[in-house]
């Protein structure tokens, strides 16, 4: 007999019928629920498992949601095992959205990396030059799986990158400087990159029994933009 998520019993109750939300909607319920002041900055958010009573949801949900508004820098602690905090800039942080301004890499990829790996398959695409930003940000994430907060079955990550045969549009040298030292120290910097995000991920197969895929492929021009499609 197979009893359905939703009328499953919690602490000995029932939990409510109603339709099941997605990990968006509680992140749009919970932001809204900030920018109203209904949560102040510096208030402790309820734990994970009442959250999860209230959305009918599973805590995995949840997770992600925390961690959607973590990278908006509307709550802060949510790896923890306390219950995340209300930032205490929530009111002036930015949500994500195409009208926001442009973030730097590194404030904002590396949340959105963590929040792709609460899922049981994540996909990572990334266009990039050298890979540097996406192999530091999936730093916190595999801190998580070692912490053994975090456990996805799949991983597969696709990275476009320069081909080392062409010459990069950007950067250039100033003058009179050797354009060929400054290719050969991109490409060294690429392939080191490369090196080590495929060592680090590929060891999670030993390690915690995830399959994990990783592929690079050349591209025949010098990408004007990085982009992540988590």
């Amino acid at each position: 007999m197979v009893v359905e998520p939703e009328h499953a019993a919690v602490n000995g109750r029932k939990r409510s019928q109603r339709p099941r939300r997605s990990h968006h909607e509680v992140a749009d319920e919970l932001r809204s629920r900030i920018r109203s002041g209904v949560l102040q900055p510096g208030q402790r958010m309820p734990t994970q498992a009442k959250l999860a009573d209230e959305f009918g949801v599973e805590r995995g949900a949840v997770r992600q949601a925390l961690r959607i508004l973590q990278s908006e820098h509307l709550l802060t602690n949510v790896s923890k095992g306390s219950p995340a905090t209300v930032a205490r800039h929530a009111g002036e942080a930015l949500a994500a959205g195409p009208e926001v301004p442009p973030q730097p890499t590194m404030v904002a990829l590396a949340p959105r990396i963590s929040t792709a790996f609460a899922a049981p398959h994540v996909e990572i695409d990334a266009l990039c030059l050298t890979a540097v930003s996406l192999t530091l940000a999936m730093g916190e994430p595999l801190r998580e799986i070692h912490a053994g907060r975090l456990k996805p079955a799949k991983v597969d990550v696709r990275v476009l990158l320069p081909s080392g045969r062409i010459d990069l549009a950007f950067p250039t040298p100033v003058e009179g400087t050797d354009s060929e030292r400054l290719r050969r120290r991109w490409l060294a910097q690429r392939n080191a990159q490369g090196q080590v995000l495929r060592h680090n991920l590929l060891a999670l197969r030993s390690t915690h029994g995830i399959d994990v895929h990783v592929s690079f492929r050349a591209l025949p021009f010098t990408p004007p933009v990085k982009l992540y499609l988590l």
